[in-house]
């Protein structure tokens, strides 16, 4: 902190003297360290309460300072009036930003001071809080010189790059540099990887952290290969323009299932590059102030350039070792193809050898085999041939004996069959006497006994239909109607009916002339016949002497049914 006595031109700690800002961008870098010194822009107080919601920058009021204009508002600004403390004097094209209100400007005022206070407000100090509506930075007010407050100095080295320690993933560290208002960091060429590192040292005050690959190790920059796998560039797709310091064993591009693949780009605190997992790890992050990248001087060019060619040596070296080590290589290759070749062919005249003899052992082992199987052939035939011919007269002698022994048991068995057959005839024949015998009597019985029941079954039919009879059963003459059929016949057909199954039955027919058969009821009285037996158990006897009978009485017709039948 700077107090009146010093005075605004005072040299501070190290030579240095406070900043002359001559862009918004030099405004911006002087109010965004301002805030990373004091913790963001949350403010001390009131606006003027607190100490560190200001710093002081290098513009005083060097004329008209000892009274006020008698006529003079609010505002008193002339801009001839005020100088840097490079030595810059202000005028209507310089560079300012002194606070307003509705955009019409309020400050310098130049009041006076109270008790405690020395003289005038003539010299300036930039606001730390930003107007949240307004792409703008610090403002600036007059204020008296005896005020205590942080300063702000001109670095000893050019601003470029600004290191901020807080961890974020790399989505996260673009987004922070824009909201800033600055620009992810792009190292263009090794001078500006130079610049970058002295950057880093001045963020970090410990030293690195082990292992190697510790997270607040690495810086994370604008560079990527998203657009094109394994092909590095700045976020907006302006290409790497220099040969990249890569870390040994770096890039990988390792890629996990949870992690998925490195994709983003961290520059070491040391200066050298890794690819890493920008959505998942947090670290260290860097923006840029100048869009455009830091102006090469005749230093930076020397520095590229010697950069650039040591590369091209080593580059040239390693290519030199790897043709070297490939030319090695196939030379050994070839060697060992040549020994293999020699031992290759040694070892096919060996088995050319190997084969000619082997041949040979083969068609002395033919030949005698093929001998000693045509022999074999020949011994084994003459063996076979005996052994036929004492099997065929072995067969010949059984099938002789069997022979024999075949028709002997055939004759005895044919006798004994014929003894058994007369025998059984003989049986059969006396059963069949006594059977049919036995039928006779049976039949003769039977016939009897239908003779008499037919005999008087006759005389029941002349007493219900007055000496007409039919083959058909007295149980149907005796249904109700049957004459009132022959009634209505005999109206239908004037007196001339016939029984339509007169052939089947052998019914009684009227005929046309009136005359009935020849037999009628009294005639079968008469008539002599043999006793009745059904036509279906008449034996061939019974049945010709019933059919004579009939034909001797009655004009050669059949003899009535069997009633019932």
């Amino acid at each position: 902190q700077s107090t009146g006595s010093s005075g605004i031109n005072a040299e501070y700690g190290g030579g240095m003297k406070l900043a002359s800002i001559h862009s918004e961008l030099e405004n911006r870098i002087a109010t965004l360290m301002l805030q990373y010194a004091y913790g963001g822009d949350e403010l001390e107080g009131t606006r003027y309460e607190g100490s560190s919601n200001w710093a002081w920058i290098g513009l005083e009021k060097v004329n008209h300072t000892e009274s006020r204009p008698a006529d003079a508002g609010k505002l008193v600004w002339e801009e001839e009036d005020w100088e840097w403390v490079d030595g810059s004097r202000v005028n209507e094209n310089s560079y300012t930003n002194w606070m307003d209100k509705n955009d019409v400007q309020i400050q310098p005022d130049m009041w006076k001071g109270e008790e405690g206070d020395e003289g005038f407000q003539l010299a300036a100090r930039l606001f730390r809080k930003t107007r949240e509506m307004k792409d703008e930075s610090g403002v600036w007010d007059d204020t008296f010189k005896n005020t205590l407050h942080p300063y702000i100095c001109k670095f000893n080295v050019p601003v470029h790059y600004i290191v901020y320690p807080d961890l974020l993933n790399w989505y996260e560290a673009k987004q922070s540099c824009e909201d800033k208002g600055f620009y992810f960091a792009k190292i263009r060429n090794k001078a500006e990887n130079e610049k970058f590192v002295a950057a880093a040292q001045l963020a970090f005050k410990e030293d690195r952290h082990d292992p190697k690959f510790h997270h607040e190790n690495w810086i994370w920059i604008g560079a990527t290969d998203l657009n094109e796998w394994n092909e590095f560039r700045f976020y907006d797709g302006e290409e790497i323009g220099f040969t990249i310091p890569w870390a040994r064993k770096q890039h990988d591009n390792k890629t996990t299932k949870e992690q998925g693949s490195q994709d983003h780009v961290a520059v070491s605190r040391w200066g050298t590059w890794d690819d890493s997992f920008g959505n998942d790890w947090k670290r260290p992050y860097a923006c840029q102030c100048n869009p455009n990248g830091m102006e090469v001087d005749e230093e930076m060019e020397r520095i590229n350039r010697e950069w650039e060619n040591e590369e091209e040596r080593k580059k040239q070296i390693k290519e030199r070792n790897k043709a070297e080590k490939e030319r090695k290589k196939e030379e050994r290759k070839r060697n060992k193809a040549e020994r293999e070749a020699k031992k290759a062919e040694k070892a096919a005249e060996k088995e050319r050898k190997k084969a000619e003899k082997a041949a040979k052992k083969a068609e002395n082992a033919k030949k005698k085999a093929e001998k000693a199987a045509a022999k074999a052939a020949e011994k084994a035939a003459a063996k076979e041939r005996k052994k036929a011919e004492r099997e065929a007269k072995k067969a010949e002698k059984a099938a002789s004996k069997e022979a024999k022994k075949a028709a002997k048991k055939a004759d005895k068995k044919a006798s004994k069959e014929a003894k058994k057959a007369e025998k059984a005839a003989e049986k059969d024949r006396k059963k069949a006497e006594k059977a049919a015998a036995k039928a006779a009597k049976k039949a003769a019985k039977k016939a009897a006994r239908k003779a008499k029941k037919g005999g008087e079954q006759i005389e029941k039919r002349e007493e219900q239909w007055g000496g007409r009879w039919s083959n058909r059963g007295l149980e149907k003459r005796e249904a109700p109607g049957y004459m009132r059929g022959l009634e209505k016949r005999e109206e239908q057909w004037g007196g001339k009916w016939s029984n339509r199954r007169r052939r089947k039955h052998r019914g009684l027919e009227k005929r046309e002339n009136g005359r009935p058969y020849p037999w009628g009821l009294e005639k079968r009285e008469n008539r002599q016949k043999p006793p009745f037996v059904p036509r279906q158990k008449r034996s061939s006897e019974e049945e010709e002497q019933w059919s004579r009978g009939a034909s001797e009485e009655d004009g050669g017709m059949d003899p009535p049914p069997v009633p019932g039948k």
